[in-house]
């Protein structure tokens, strides 16, 4: 019994059916001291305590702020009790009625008079004791808790590849069939007992998984749930940074600096946190997964793209960029290194609406591609998407920079149609790829699953470059968002007398109301104007420059028309995490008793939604001030595109409502596009949103 009780000593209880053990052999104190509590270790309660007074630092202890002890399950007032013991009968000494037999005074407590048991509910003593708050929350406070892991890297791992890999595939394929996901739920007040992991990579994905609701949450919404996963998971993060850097450190640098130039690095001696992939990878690793969570959760794009920027000297100063023909076990981690740490940092220029930082297409990226057994050419086209996307985006970059310099177009114009002469081809090939997999399929060694999401996620991309091509042909880039969101323009801000700009009505009917012939150009002007805003807007129109465009409006709506609702439908084809390990019918919630859908994770492809949802609110603008429903000069076709408009707008809406669930910064693309969505006019919702 000993050893058992030490064995389970420093390991949180697990969500399961076994009855509550006990976690230590003496049991804790009330108070610890703040530098215990800071550090988290164990505090004698002493004054100081064995802790400080080994490491020679100050005790200070701090009054708890919890209000008393905690609200029970089903415990009763005393008085039920007294009331109990009051009305049960007399109880008279009766000699047994038997003779007496020596078997019954040889055991343990043999003799002893047999009393009334007068507190007769077990379940209200015990529950009154001893529960814990996170053993059973079925009380009426809530108690916020956050998903860990604990120290266990093979608990880390399987969960990794429950819920990020088949978005970020980063690691080699699983070697075997994920388990059924069994998280630790940690409370708030829960410092003691626990182990964090010690590694780079393990603290990056436990920092990215404590953002996932608890099961055992049942209101992983409130402010309280959401404040603790956003500080857990940032304590995660930073200890992972600092992880990274203690394992560059070398101690004669602070004892003797003079000796730290002698000799050569030293080598890292741990264990690998996964066997395919030697441990110098960890850290590129973890920078990786780092900067998506930048990105998707602290909204924070400078930081995003220092996270993968430090990522990709890692990697190249160890050759992963290059062609090895040597094969060895860690040969498939190398190639999905580099590939990742590539697809990372062109994302950071996308969302940053800034040009790379590298060469994207150097001659000397000769690494080959990753292997999927289930889909070989997965790979090639998620790479080859994101390529397009990133040209895409240094087209609106160089677009916006020549029209505002006032300089020739005609380059621009030039390179618009070289990047539709690619694209073209593109997306047409990409709508021929299987699609109809099912959504919650789990994840097995073929990586069936991260094939489906990779060609998802390229459609994604493929279309949403395509409406960066061709967006101000068809809009001429009128701003409906209140905030930037990647290359779109942001509304202009009400004037400090409380004026409302006026260029919205100007662009309403001179941009989008206005009918015109499929055989026009768009002879709008192009002069600069004097705006901060990223895109061209209605002001800067002048009637004394008149440069065509290459594509008529009608062509390029119609292109961006039909690329929207193919990234709306690829948005509802990404498959859902699967955290059961079953085979089960949609959707999957967090746990049995949670009405929370799995969500989605490493979003860092977010803004192609917004992409989207722009494309569908200006054509749902222009059917309706062509063929308004009040007027009666709707038509059937008008309704069945409206319709059509309207449920990929919905599709989009619950695309970053499922995003948000574990992203806090994607709240608030959610939160201006359904203040737009839900609006009858979404022009009168954009300037109520400055």
């Amino acid at each position: 019994m000993a050893e058992t009780a030490a064995g389970v000593a420093g390991a949180p209880p697990r969500f399961s059916t076994a009855p509550p053990r006990k976690k230590f052999a003496v049991p804790p104190v009330k108070i610890a001291c703040l530098s215990c509590r800071a550090s988290r270790t164990r505090c004698n309660g002493e004054h100081p305590c064995a802790s400080c007074v080994t490491k020679d630092r100050e005790c200070v202890y701090k009054p708890s702020r919890r209000g008393g002890p905690r609200i029970r399950k089903k415990s009763r007032p005393l008085s039920d009790y007294h009331d109990l013991a009051t009305s049960l009968p007399p109880k008279t000494e009766e000699l047994p009625q038997d003779g007496l037999f020596v078997e019954e005074y040889i055991g343990p407590g043999a003799g002893l008079k047999s009393l009334a048991d007068v507190f007769q509910d077990s379940d209200a003593i015990y529950d009154h004791l001893f529960q814990s708050p996170v053993d059973n929350l079925s009380f009426n406070v809530h108690v916020p808790v956050a998903r860990t892991y604990g120290s266990d890297d093979c608990a880390i791992l399987n969960a990794y590849y429950i819920w990020i890999h088949p978005y970020f595939p980063i690691l080699p394929p699983p070697e075997q069939v994920p388990t059924p996901d069994q998280p630790f739920a940690l409370s708030e007040n829960q410092s003691d007992g626990l182990r964090e992991p010690s590694s780079a990579i393990s603290l990056a994905i436990s920092a990215i998984l404590a953002l996932i609701p608890s099961p055992l949450d049942h209101d992983p919404l409130s402010e309280e749930s959401i404040r603790w996963r956003r500080s857990y998971s940032q304590f995660l993060a930073k200890t992972s940074l600092e992880s990274i850097e203690n394992e560059s450190e070398r101690p004669e640098s602070s004892v003797d600096p003079s000796k730290a130039l002698d000799d050569s690095d030293e080598y890292m001696f741990r264990e690998n946190f996964h066997q395919r992939v030697p441990l110098e990878l960890e850290s590129i690793i973890a920078l990786d997964l780092l900067s998506v969570y930048e990105y998707a959760q602290r909204g924070n794009l400078k930081k995003m793209r220092a996270r993968s920027g430090a990522a990709l000297v890692a990697a190249m100063s160890l050759f992963l960029h290059t062609k090895n023909d040597v094969e060895d076990k860690y040969s498939e981690a190398r190639r999905r290194v580099w590939w990742m740490t590539y697809i990372c940092v062109c994302q950071g220029s996308i969302v940053s609406n800034t040009p790379p930082t590298f060469e994207i297409f150097s001659s000397s990226y000769t690494a080959r591609y990753p292997t999927i057994q289930a889909d070989p050419q997965a790979w090639p086209a998620f790479v080859r998407s994101q390529q397009a996307i990133l040209a895409a985006t240094q087209f609106v970059i160089d677009f916006n920079k020549t029209r505002k310099a006032g300089t020739d177009m005609s380059r621009i114009y030039h390179r618009m149609q070289e990047l539709e002469v690619l694209l073209e081809p593109l997306i047409t090939q990409s709508e021929s790829w299987p699609s109809n997999h099912p959504l919650t399929q789990p994840v097995d060694r073929s990586e069936a699953v991260l094939a489906n999401a990779l060609r998802c996620m390229s459609r994604i991309k493929l279309n949403s470059a395509r409406i960066k091509v061709h967006r101000y042909c068809a809009f001429f880039d009128v701003a409906v968002f209140s905030s930037k969101h990647c290359d779109l323009a942001s509304l202009p801000r009400v004037d400090a007398d409380g004026s409302e700009p006026q260029q919205l009505e100007s662009c309403c009917m001179t941009t989008l109301h206005s009918p015109q012939s499929t055989n026009d150009h768009c002879t709008r002007s192009l002069s600069p104007g004097s705006s901060d805003s990223s895109s061209p807007n209605a002001t800067s129109y002048s009637e004394s420059s008149l440069i065509e465009l290459p594509f008529t409006r009608h062509e390029s709506s119609r292109i961006c028309l039909k690329s929207a609702l193919n990234i709306a439908a690829n948005f509802d084809a990404m498959p859902y995490p699967n955290p059961t390990g079953q085979y089960c019918e949609t959707p999957i919630c967090l746990g049995s008793t949670s009405t929370f859908v799995t969500p989605r994770m490493m979003p860092s492809f977010a803004c192609c939604a917004m992409q989207c949802s722009y494309a569908l609110l200006m054509v749902r603008d222009r059917i309706e001030s062509i063929y308004p429903r009040p007027n009666g000069g709707s038509s059937i076709l008008a309704d069945n595109l409206r319709d059509r408009l309207q449920q990929g707008l919905f599709s989009i809406l619950a695309t970053l409502e499922n995003y948000s669930t574990a992203f806090e910064a994607l709240g608030g693309m959610r939160g201006q596009f359904l203040c737009i969505t839900t609006s009858t006019d979404f022009y009168v919702a954009s300037l109520l949103l400055t």
